[in-house]
C-alpha cells in the first residue's frame, strides 16, 4: 500500500460537505446574518452563497431566485418569534406577547422586523407572503386568544376584536419603528393594566345609584 502524505503540520481540513437540512440552515442563517448586518437589499445569491460557504448553483437548486430564498427565510421567523400563549388568563396572555415583542425589539433579529417592514413596499411578493404567513396568523391566534377570555368572563363578548388585537402591539410597534423611545416592563404592564384590561373588561351593567 502506498503510503499517504502526511498533512503539513498547522493546514485547514477540508471542508466537510453538507447535505439537506444542515445545508438549508446554515443558508437561513447566512441570510438572516446578512439582513442584520446590511439589510434586505445586500441579500444577493452570491453573498449567501459565500456567506453560508456553498455555491450560487447550489442555492438556485433550492430556491428560483434572492425574493424567494428571502421570503421562505424572513417569513416563518417573522411568525416564530412571538409566542402563542395560553396563560390561563388574558393578563398573563398579553404580557407574555407583548413582552415577546419587546424581547425580539430588543434583540439584533430585531433588525429583521425593520428590513421586512422597509421592504414590503418595494417586493410585493414578500408583502403578500407577511401578510399572508404573519399577519393572518395573528390575527387569527389573537382572536382565539380573546375568544378564550370571552368564555372564561374576564373580556366583554362584544370588544371589537380588530381594535383589541392591535392596541398594546401598535403602541410598542410606534416605539421601535418611529419614536424609538424605550420598550420596557413597566410599558409593558402599563399597556397591559391601564389600556387593555380596562378596554376589554366585562361591563358592569347594574344602573348607576
Amino acid at each position: 500500500m502506498t503510503p499517504q502524505p502526511a498533512r503539513a503540520s498547522g493546514a485547514e481540513p477540508r471542508p466537510t460537505r453538507r447535505r439537506g437540512q444542515v445545508l438549508e440552515t446554515a443558508i437561513r442563517d447566512a441570510v438572516v446574518d446578512l439582513v442584520i448586518e446590511h439589510g434586505v437589499a445586500r441579500v444577493t445569491m452570491e453573498a449567501v452563497a459565500e456567506r453560508a460557504g456553498t455555491s450560487k448553483p447550489v442555492l438556485y437548486r433550492r430556491w428560483p431566485d434572492r425574493s424567494a430564498l428571502l421570503r421562505e427565510t424572513l417569513v416563518p421567523l417573522a411568525k416564530d418569534a412571538i409566542p402563542d400563549p395560553d396563560t390561563g388568563s388574558y393578563r398573563g396572555d398579553m404580557r407574555a406577547i407583548l413582552r415577546g415583542w419587546a424581547e425580539l425589539f430588543a434583540s439584533p433579529r430585531g433588525s429583521v422586523a425593520t428590513a421586512i417592514i422597509g421592504a414590503m413596499p418595494h417586493d410585493p411578493e414578500l408583502a403578500s407572503a407577511f401578510r399572508d404567513g404573519v399577519i393572518a396568523w395573528r390575527k387569527e391566534a389573537m382572536a382565539a386568544m380573546l375568544t378564550r377570555a370571552i368564555g372564561r368572563g374576564e373580556v366583554r363578548p362584544d370588544v371589537p376584536f380588530e381594535i383589541a388585537r392591535e392596541l398594546g402591539q401598535a403602541v410598542l410597534w410606534h416605539r421601535f419603528l418611529v419614536t424609538g423611545d424605550p420598550i420596557s416592563d413597566d410599558l409593558v404592564e402599563h399597556i397591559v393594566e391601564e389600556i387593555l384590561v380596562p378596554y376589554t373588561r366585562v361591563r358592569d351593567e347594574r344602573p348607576a345609584s
